[in-house]
């Protein structure tokens, strides 16, 4: 007989032998040794939001001497709560024909899945922008789906190389994808007035969800693909990171409101 089917001899027979005892009221107690955890779930790694901290140049060098590189994943900048004390994040309501001076300059953010199959990531990875989503209304998450034209909830997510794939410490690799919130022509992520839903003025709430299967879609004569719903029955995973910010009305002393540039963003 092999050690394997031993130790399972072995694991079987104390369970056999403390039913017993247990049966007759005595006291049993099971070893931890020989026991072997066999699972079946296909979808083994969770997705999730990742981003790496600012180190000082000397921190670097001591995870490397070589390349001064510590393995950890890029930097989003983005704080959680987008201060509009702070000019940076001063964003405003404009009106037609008028452009957000002080929009987002464009924003990349990262996610990680490790499920793997012959070298190669297992899992598509999909994201949604929901706008004043709030989970604990009890509200579906696709009635708040906002922002389509910066990130497309259907599109699969693109995979993002970096040292980091390569150099992390005793776990498997990453796979990290990007998703980046940005205009092609200005480079520029407009939070107050391209949201393609109703936003006024005040504190506001950007999420960003991220899952590693389809979105979940109703059956029936007329399937629906709910966008920011996840597929927990097909094995989803997903996370959620979310951002506070505010909007001004044009007109106040925060905003930045100029007029359209016709040859150009």
């Amino acid at each position: 007989m092999t050690k394997p089917g031993r130790a399972r001899q072995a694991a079987a027979l104390a369970l056999l032998t403390c039913a017993g005892a247990i049966g007759g009221g005595i006291a049993c107690i099971i070893p931890d040794r020989d026991i072997q955890v066999v699972t079946t779930d296909f979808n083994q790694y969770p997705v999730r939001f990742v981003e790496g901290i600012p180190l000082e140049q000397a921190a670097h060098c001591a995870c490397s001497d070589t390349l001064c590189e510590c393995p950890l994943p890029a930097f989003t900048e983005l704080p959680t709560f987008l201060d509009p004390e702070d000019p940076a994040y001063r964003f405003c309501i404009c009106g037609d024909n008028k452009v957000d001076e002080g929009r987002l300059y464009g924003v990349t953010l990262y996610a990680e899945d490790q499920d793997e199959a012959n070298g190669a990531p297992d899992d598509l990875l999909y994201a949604v922008a929901l706008l004043d989503w709030d989970p604990s209304y009890g509200d579906s998450a696709f009635e708040y789906v906002a922002y389509r034209s910066y990130l497309d909830p259907r599109a699969a997510l693109n995979l993002f190389y970096s040292p980091y794939e390569n150099r992390v410490i005793k776990r498997s690799r990453p796979y990290v994808r990007s998703l980046t919130l940005a205009d092609p022509e200005s480079q520029r992520f407009d939070l107050c007035n391209e949201a393609g839903r109703p936003i006024g003025a005040g504190f506001h709430t950007l999420s960003f969800m991220v899952t590693d299967r389809l979105w979940f879609t109703t059956g029936g004569a007329m399937p629906t693909t709910l966008e920011g719903v996840p597929d927990i029955a097909a094995g989803a995973t997903y996370d959620i990171k979310s951002y506070v910010f505010r909007c001004f009305e044009e007109g106040d002393d925060n905003c930045g409101c100029v007029e359209t540039n016709p040859d150009g963003p």
